[in-house]
């Protein structure tokens, strides 16, 4: 494959990139137009220590910009069946949303919701109409959860979504090498999935900012990956872009065209204005890929 091909294919599997904020990062800006096109969904997080009425009003504020936005539903941060309606409702009738993640969210549960299926079983996102609902996958697994488990509930959730009146996909946890989607997204062909994937990358950030993230998700393939890197004590303050990674993706969605890889989701930890920056010089700029599938920016 020539170079400009690769340049093609990269830039088509960025070109439709979601990204992901918090409400505090939204109120630092008070607007993300000048950060992130109108074209590229805003995924809204709900941390264990958030409240659900920031979440609603943060994606009612990124709709009336004319974002598609994605908020999150923790499973396991609900308490009942009532709480988990209002939260719905109000999405759909206050901010209008017609799209939502679906997680189960952390380990502290608060009351007897157990997983994103017994959120799916309510029928809710039916009720209130939403046409496409994000599940949480796990290319390097979860620490809180066993692969027979994750496996499991891959099975059951294509199971459940094939009778429902709306889209469902997988979105996934970060990784920092492509052969984890590839070796994982094997393993579900084995169980026959049907979901899309859109295939977590995070953005650029120092190797001790990743390497602290990929700690407390308890990402074990992709703390011994950030550990080697780590241990060369010049790299641990350089920020690492994920150019290697996007362009490996890009190579294994034209080499594999039977994938379900659509799209790529990025997590911002190095700050949201500095992520957005470097993605729209990407797909804005020529770029210059070497032999390792490495690649940096010629400006134009």
């Amino acid at each position: 494959m020539d170079r400009n091909q690769k340049e093609l294919n990269i830039k088509k599997l960025l070109k439709n990139y979601s990204i992901e904020t918090t409400p505090n990062v939204y109120e630092r800006y008070g607007e993300f137009s000048d950060l992130v096109s109108i074209d590229n969904a805003v995924y809204i997080t709900y941390l264990p220590d958030e409240t659900s009425s920031r979440v609603i009003n943060t994606a009612k504020k990124l709709t009336n910009e004319g974002f598609d936005v994605i908020p999150h539903l923790p499973a396991r941060t609900m308490r009942n069946i009532a709480e988990i309606e209002s939260y719905i409702g109000s999405l759909s009738e206050e901010a209008g949303c017609n799209k939502i993640l679906v997680i189960g969210g952390g380990s502290n549960q608060k009351g007897n919701i157990t997983s994103s299926l017994d959120i799916l079983k309510t029928d809710l996102l039916s009720k209130y109409q939403f046409k496409e609902v994000g599940l949480a996958g796990h290319p390097d697994g979860n620490s809180d959860i066993s692969k027979e488990e994750l496996d499991k509930a891959i099975i059951e959730k294509n199971e459940f979504v094939n009778n429902t009146d709306y889209k469902a996909y997988l979105v996934t946890q970060f990784f920092f090498e492509a052969s984890s989607l590839q070796n994982w997204e094997q393993k579900l062909d084995s169980l026959n999935n049907k979901l899309e994937i859109h295939a977590g990358i995070p953005g650029p950030a120092t190797l001790k900012t990743l390497l602290a993230y990929a700690t407390s998700c308890g990402l074990g393939n992709s703390i011994k990956f950030l550990s080697k890197q780590a241990m060369n004590i010049t790299k641990i303050a350089t920020t690492r872009t994920p150019d290697r990674i996007i362009a490996d993706l890009a190579d294994y969605k034209i080499k594999s065209p039977c994938s379900k890889l659509v799209k790529l989701h990025f997590y911002p930890f190095g700050g949201i204005n500095k992520t957005c920056k470097w993605l729209n010089h990407v797909i804005n700029s020529n770029l210059d890929i070497n032999n390792k599938n490495e690649f940096k920016i010629i400006d134009k």
